[in-house]
């Protein structure tokens, strides 16, 4: 017969070699990241620890993936230096960084490793990862200050006034609500994604509105300027509104005139070029002619008797200044001729000399140089005019010639 093993050796041999597959199973999982295998370990640099202890669990894309196993001063006592075992196989970006965070008011931390990049480089065993100071936390009793700061700033019944108001406006109109919110977090979705140019744009309103503080007075003055301008605008009104009716038509008709002359348009502006300093010489006679003549055409007006312009034409006798001694030119001559500048015609007695040629002229331009006085023809003149009468009075004194007749006056 062949020789068994005892019933109690038997049960002892196979609680061992249970033992020995479960134990290092069990104490893997209970040490975690400190259990067996190859590790992961990183080091950071925070200016605030944040109360960051041995075992705080660390998290990449919030999934458990080591501890914090160290946290002291570094030797400068300027920052606290953190270690961070990670368990074998995790894999970090070297643009990752980590980010002390809560989970809950409790203000239970933890660090999660941020990172952009699920491709390499990837951090060795014993590399330093980032950790930025403006990417950590606010304590929570900054927080706190901070909120109660901001309640202190709003008045009282401020909050009741503006529950009832949207209490009153949303009133039973829950799809107004409702599109309401969706519209701000589309809206703040939007924000997020333009987060780098409304930043820019704010950065450089800044800069604008520091401008404007520099300037203020000027600007002021500017604003002054165009609320004056815009009111002027706003007076005028019925002419911009006659313009805006009448401008269409009025800018046909004068395209189409400068179309019709467009050949001619050339000539008309050199014409004009020798007769602008005609013109400018003569600016007081040109000024005084049109002032005058409104009147005139308003004196004129007044001879005209039951629809008919009544003249009466004064006659007089007297000499006639005249000038023969301009020596004829042949046939076909058109060189220029020089204007003798010196000669002028006597003034008759009690009788100034009227015509373009004694009016006044600019540039000293006028009788006082002329010293060739021209002929004298007929007799001279009489001491009272001759009163001319026209057709209706030669008619109207007749009539009278017939009446006295037949009455025998």
């Amino acid at each position: 017969m062949r020789n068994r093993l005892p019933v109690g050796t038997f049960q002892f041999l196979l609680f061992i070699a249970v033992a020995a597959l479960v134990m290092p199973l069990g104490i893997n999982f209970v040490t975690g990241t400190e259990g067996f295998g190859s590790k992961l370990r990183l080091h950071a640099s925070l200016q605030d620890a944040f109360g960051l202890s041995e075992g705080t669990g660390v998290t990449l894309r919030g999934v458990d993936v080591g501890s914090v196993t160290s946290s002291k001063l570094s030797s400068d006592g300027g920052s606290a230096d953190i270690e961070l075992t990670l368990r074998s196989g995790t894999e970090i970006s070297k643009d990752a960084y980590v980010q002390v965070t809560m989970g809950s008011m409790a203000g239970i931390q933890s660090v999660d490793i941020v990172t952009t990049s699920a491709s390499g480089p990837f951090l060795n065993d014993g590399d330093r990862i980032a950790a930025p100071a403006d990417k950590q936390p606010m304590q929570m009793d900054a927080i706190i200050g901070k909120a109660a700061t901001l309640l202190a700033t709003v008045r009282d019944g401020s909050i009741a006034t503006i529950g009832t108001e949207l209490a009153t406006a949303f009133a039973g109109d829950t799809d107004s609500m409702a599109k309401l919110v969706a519209n701000g977090s589309v809206l703040a979705a939007m924000v997020r994604r333009n987060a780098p140019l409304i930043s820019g744009l704010l950065g450089d309103w800044v800069d604008v509105l520091d401008a404007m503080s520099d300037t203020t007075a000027s600007f002021e003055k500017g604003m002054k300027s165009a609320a004056s301008f815009t009111s002027q605008l706003d007076s005028a009104q019925p002419v911009f509104v006659y313009l805006l009716d009448h401008s269409p038509q009025a800018l046909d008709r004068a395209t189409a005139l400068f179309d019709k002359y467009r050949g001619t348009f050339g000539g008309v502006l050199a014409n004009l070029v020798a007769v602008e300093p005609i013109i400018a010489d003569r600016s007081d006679a040109l000024r005084t002619g049109l002032k005058t003549i409104p009147q005139g055409l308003k004196d004129l007006r007044s001879i005209v008797k039951n629809n008919r312009a009544d003249f009466t034409l004064l006659g007089t006798q007297g000499p006639v200044c005249l000038f023969y001694d301009e020596p004829r030119r042949t046939i076909g001559d058109l060189s220029p001729s020089q204007p003798n500048l010196a000669r002028y015609c006597p003034p008759g007695d009690g009788h100034g000399q009227r015509g373009a040629v004694n009016a006044p002229r600019p540039n000293d331009l006028g009788t006082r140089n002329w010293k060739q006085p021209g002929g004298v023809a007929g007799p001279p003149a009489v001491s009272d005019p001759l009163l001319i009468p026209d057709g209706a009075e030669l008619l109207l004194m007749w009539q009278e010639l017939l009446e006295r007749t037949r009455n025998g006056k």
